[in-house]
């Protein structure tokens, strides 16, 4: 029979019995006490001993009330006994100020049944003490205050051991002590395993984790059941943590391209091979967003074959000829796997390439902010004047480098459409604005809007090729057609560097302008026109101009002061740089009279003043950008406002005479030329004023005018100044009296 049954009791089946005999046992003996028949009596003996010491308190209660009413202790204690219902205990006093206690010996008061305990009472001091009695009670079920020996009325007490109240309390103690050890030995693997150990500590180490790593940490939080508690703790999306793993488990092409691409997608940038390039990986070629808060239109980037040697690839790239374009190169480089020569050589300003970290990698794809990340390796490798924030020629393009002109925009953008006349100096700011104007328009669902900037004086045959049409078609027929391509949508075209358009057309009749006029009280169309002093003149001086009344008039002067602030400071935060006092930031905006433009310019010169390591701007680099050669060319050109040559000698004499004074007036330039024998005209004079003040190079408080740029004063030495005026009187009083 043995021998028919020993195949089907194999070795696991019997380890598996054993294992589940052992479990129910511990199980039972440690959830189910009552029902284990070698922790039954302990456990009746535990829940029973309660009641047991509540009926000695109860008689040592009756006897102190027996005692205090006789004046001694009673000689029959049962005339005190005290009312108890189902007793336990039987309480007998074998002499004075002692009582005996049997406890009845019923089986469901398990180990404590039939044992005896002995209280005696101490008169001197007024208080009780117990021992066990014979049988004695077991150990570990006698009070705190009671000795545990086993005597008799002679016999002394011995310590108490509460742990042999329980045959099995060692084994309740050992399962309970694996549990913690076990549960510690849990914890330490998790804090101190090298992989996930930061991940669990510190959350957001996650995110500046090298790439390779991610594969294996997915696996191992997957196996704790702790990826999405982890991801969630270090602020990573769920997706871009799938997208990263996948790119760092890729190999070969799909590892480079997967990865580029990735990290392309993260900074809303384009990608497209480049090809022909004697480089050890793959080359790839991003574009940028025009929002891009850097000059960065594009650049490179090379994900070098796995495995390469450093100094093969360090010497590959200083033999690639990359020209002015940056050349970003994902490397393996971490703590554990460092590449020296490849850092010291990307870290080198003389030439253009960045090197991106592992960590970095990471961080660029899980961390939120890859822009940030971007920028930070690009100002700490490179000349920060390669990649400068600030656009300091043409209109600005990019968001990012646009600052202020909130309430402009807003009267603009935010009302019904209408047509508005931008006025103001070169470098003020108008083609800022209306660029901005059209990003704000784009993608509107009911508006379409169209920029052009004119370099001469032919409007529509400008447009035309701009829009694909022969540069023939007429004004009326451009907009016919952007009307066809856009049903039910109001147009809005703004328009440019107009002054030759409007000089042109005051010499023929207006008869363009006309059809402008036309084509808005139609409502087929909206203007935004931008110009300086031919504008001006059409839209104000000139009562027979179809633009008089045409729109409003925005005038653009100085910058708001918090806005030259910002467009100060933002653009550096963003690299990690700045100024070492905010009392420098209000400076350069004095300086500048709020000019954007001069502001821009003088923050781009304080960037070509810092030296390498350098990432605080001080007063040493803030006085070197204002008496730079960039900022005196941009304080230049105010000589020459107007195509009139005359107009233009009496802006010269009002601005020495400013220079000279300190400030002038319509009355002390007057004065100033009949003293010198030339009959003052004062409309002239007023046009000057007012050209001046356009082109905010004067601007007027009260009666009187001051220099708008604080900076234009320090241009003149005082010597000059008068020899300067003395000349520019001479030959505005001959022309005078040429003419006359």
């Amino acid at each position: 029979m043995l021998e028919r049954m020993s195949p089907l009791l194999s070795r696991p089946v019997l380890r598996a019995m054993v294992i589940a005999v052992v479990t129910l046992f511990v199980a039972s003996a440690i959830f189910t006490p009552q029902l284990n028949p070698f922790t039954r009596s302990a456990f009746l003996a535990a829940m029973n001993v309660g009641p047991v010491w509540g009926e000695v308190a109860q008689w040592r209660a009756a006897m102190i009330d027996a005692r205090n009413e006789l004046g001694d202790w009673p000689p029959d204690i049962q005339k005190y006994a005290p009312p108890i219902a189902n007793a336990k205990l039987r309480v007998t006093s074998p002499r004075p100020n002692v009582l005996q206690g049997d406890i009845a010996n019923h089986p469901e008061l398990g180990k404590i049944a039939g044992t005896q305990v002995i209280i005696e009472f101490h008169p001197d001091s007024y208080t009780w003490s117990c021992r066990r009695g014979n049988p004695p009670v077991p150990p570990g079920y006698l009070p705190i205050n009671c000795d545990d020996g086993v005597t008799d009325d002679r016999e002394p007490s011995k310590p108490s051991s509460a742990s042999a109240s329980d045959p099995f309390g060692w084994l309740r103690s050992l399962i309970i002590g694996c549990a913690v050890i076990f549960c510690a030995g849990a914890v330490v693997w998790v804090v101190r395993h090298p992989l996930i150990g930061s991940g669990q500590l510190r959350p957001a180490r996650l995110r500046r984790t090298p790439l390779d790593r991610l594969p294996k940490i997915d696996r191992l939080l997957r196996w704790m059941g702790r990826l999405d508690a982890t991801l969630q703790a270090a602020e990573v999306r769920t997706a871009d943590w799938r997208r990263a793993v996948l790119c760092a488990q890729a190999n070969g092409l799909d590892y480079a391209t997967g990865l580029a691409q990735a990290l392309a997608d993260k900074v809303v940038a384009r990608q497209q091979a480049s090809a022909d390039w004697a480089l050890p990986g793959v080359v790839l070629e991003w574009q940028f967003a025009p929002d891009l808060p850097v000059s960065l239109d594009r650049c490179l980037v090379l994900v070098p074959t796995p495995g390469l040697d450093e100094a093969a690839l360090v010497q590959s790239l200083r033999a690639a000829q990359t020209g002015s374009d940056v050349l970003l190169v994902l490397s393996e480089h971490s703590t554990e796997n460092p590449f020296p020569l490849l850092r010291a050589h990307c870290e080198d300003s003389a030439n253009l390439h960045v090197m991106v970290d592992s960590a970095s990698l990471t961080e660029w794809l899980l961390g939120g902010q890859a822009l940030q990340v971007l920028l930070r390796l690009l100002s700490t490798q490179l000349r920060i004047t390669r990649i400068s924030p600030y656009q300091t020629r043409g209109g600005v393009t990019r968001e990012g480098s646009f600052f202020g002109r909130a309430q402009l925009l807003a009267r603009v953008v935010t009302r019904e459409p209408a047509n508005y006349l931008v006025v103001g100096g070169r470098q003020l700011g108008k083609s800022s604005l209306l660029k901005a104007v059209q990003r704000r328009l784009q993608g509107h669902p009911h508006t379409v809007c169209h920029y052009v900037s004119l370099r001469d004086h032919r409007l529509a045959p400008r447009l035309a090729l701009q829009l694909g049409l022969p540069a023939a078609t007429a004004l009326e027929d451009i907009v016919a057609h952007l009307q066809a391509q856009a049903v039910g949508k109001r147009l809005v075209l703004l328009i440019d560097e107009a002054d030759q358009f409007f000089r042109a057309e005051s010499d023929q009749g207006y008869a363009q302008l006309s059809t402008l006029r036309s084509l808005s009280e139609e409502g087929r169309c909206w203007f935004m026109l931008a110009g300086f002093w031919d504008l001006y003149a059409t839209a104000v001086l000139d009562y027979q101009s179809p633009l008089r009344n045409f729109g409003e008039v925005l005038t653009i002067g100085g910058l708001e002061r918090a806005a030259c602030r910002e467009l100060a400071t933002e653009p550096l935060r963003r690299l990690r740089l700045g100024f070492a006092s905010d009392a420098l930031v209000e400076r350069l905006i004095d300086a500048s009279g709020q000019r954007a433009n001069l502001v821009a310019i003088l923050c781009q010169e304080c960037l070509e003043a810092l030296q390498p390591g350098e990432r605080a701007i001080e007063a040493l680099h803030l006085n070197q950008a204002l008496a730079s050669q960039a900022v005196q060319d941009a304080l230049a050109g105010w000589g020459r406002l107007s195509q009139d040559e005359a107009a233009c000698r009496l802006d010269r004499v009002v601005v020495y005479h400013t220079a000279q004074t300190g400030q002038t007036s319509l009355v002390a330039l007057a004065q100033l030329l009949q003293s010198h024998g030339i009959t003052a005209d004062a409309q002239a004079l007023r046009q000057s004023l007012a050209r001046l003040q356009l082109a905010y190079v004067l601007r007027k408080q009260e009666a009187e005018y001051r220099f708008a740029i604080p900076l234009l004063q320090g241009q003149f030495e005082p010597s000059e100044v008068e020899q300067l005026l003395r000349q520019e009187l001479a030959v505005l009083g001959r022309d005078t009296r040429s003419a006359a």
